[in-house]
């Protein structure tokens, strides 16, 4: 009887195991429609999520008045069909996080340059929260890069400590 009671708790045991780390999609929460924190003007602004998750490879396209750009979160990666922008042209960044875990997204410096995960964060041009970023939904935010990027070391992150110190991060250029 022992045996069979033990035998049963470890096949529980091997299903629970196998079941967690299975690659089973996330639950979509619902869209959130909280405004992006930024640290330096101009502000961003939010429009409602698109209806559907362009491919990361496409290039970007006018989306309205402004350029739109896809950004993929994914675990350890972070994907844009653009890296090279323009002072003064609105872009539309519509950002999906198609990983299994939380992510944020900012743009800012280099830790390398700022010297801290905070600075980095404190200083970013634009901020989304990973608590803005539902799994699997479009986040569209606008935003207009100034005079003050051009030339500036700058790049996508996520700046949760583990997620940047594997690469989570993609170099971008600013120009005039």
């Amino acid at each position: 009887m022992n045996r069979i009671v033990l035998m049963s708790s470890a096949a529980v045991v091997l299903l629970l195991g196998s079941a967690c780390g299975a690659d089973v999609p996330a639950a979509v929460p619902p869209a959130m429609t909280e405004s992006a924190s930024t640290a330096a003007a101009p502000a961003p602004t939010e429009s409602a999520p698109a209806a559907a998750t362009p491919t990361p490879t496409q290039s970007a396209t006018p989306a309205g008045n402004s350029t739109e750009v896809v950004v993929t979160l994914a675990d350890n990666t972070i994907a844009s069909s653009l890296t090279a922008f323009k002072v003064g042209v609105p872009y539309t960044f519509v950002i999906t996080n198609t990983g299994r875990h939380e992510h944020s997204f900012s743009i800012n410096e280099p830790i390398a340059i700022t010297g801290s995960l905070d600075a980095s964060l404190s200083s970013a041009l634009l901020d989304i929260d990973q608590n803005d970023i539902p799994f699997g939904v479009p986040k569209t935010v606008q935003y207009t890069f100034d005079e003050t990027a051009i030339g500036e070391t700058l790049e996508f992150a996520c700046l949760i400590r583990r997620h940047y110190d594997v690469g989570m991060r993609l170099a971008i250029t600013v120009t005039n």
